[in-house]
Formats: C-alpha cells, sequence, structure tokens
C-alpha cells in the first residue's frame, strides 16, 4: 500500500514531532508517527479511517474514526480546548458512535 500525504500543516507536524520525540527518546519515531498522524487525519477528513493505537491502560485498540463536520457538529462538546493541547488526536468512533482520542505517541498503524 502506497501512502502520500497530500496537505500538511507544517507547524502541528512540527509540533507532534517535537512532542513525540521527547516522548519516546527517539526522532526517527517522532517523525514517522507524526506522518502516520497526518495521514489518519487525512482519511478521517475525506470519511473514515481504520487505524491501530495503544490506549492509556497498555490495550491495544482497532478503531474506525472520521473528522466529517457534520458528525462532530453532533457530538462536540466545545471545552474550549483543544485536546491537540495535551499531545492527543481526538476522533468520531464511527463503531461506537461517541467521541475518543488517542496520544499521538500511540498510534501504531493506519490500515485504510
Amino acid at each position: 500500500m502506497k501512502t502520500i500525504i497530500t496537505a500538511t500543516n507544517d507547524a502541528l507536524v512540527a509540533t507532534h514531532i517535537k512532542v513525540i520525540t521527547a516522548k519516546t527518546g527517539s526522532a526517527l519515531m517522532g517523525t514517522s508517527k507524526a506522518l502516520l498522524i497526518e495521514e489518519a487525519k487525512r482519511q478521517m477528513r475525506n470519511g473514515v479511517c481504520h487505524f491501530i493505537y495503544l490506549k492509556k491502560n497498555g490495550e491495544v485498540r482497532e478503531a474506525m474514526g472520521t473528522l466529517s463536520k457534520p458528525v462532530l457538529n453532533a457530538t462536540l462538546k466545545g471545552t474550549g480546548e483543544s485536546p491537540e493541547t495535551w499531545g492527543c488526536c481526538y476522533y468520531h468512533d464511527v463503531i461506537k458512535g461517541s467521541a475518543r482520542s488517542f496520544r499521538w505517541q500511540n498510534l501504531i498503524a493506519v490500515l485504510s
């Protein structure tokens, strides 16, 4: 499978790299996971993305998520602070039907 990242927010990708590198101790891991996050977000903006991440409790979670604006507008609570400020990626879980998030460094794979 060939992954092509067409558009990125360079400042946000740089932030992802910096945070993930600091948490994992590896610049290579920081860069690769930041690009993986961008691909997952791109797919979620355009529909549904199938991905795997490690939950806070150590459990591996397989998810189907979206960042579709109509879906997010219906479920987003709006606390005023983006999960991006605490190193997390927010998404709407289409299987569970509710909001979820994962830590940037815990993304394992993008499957679709």
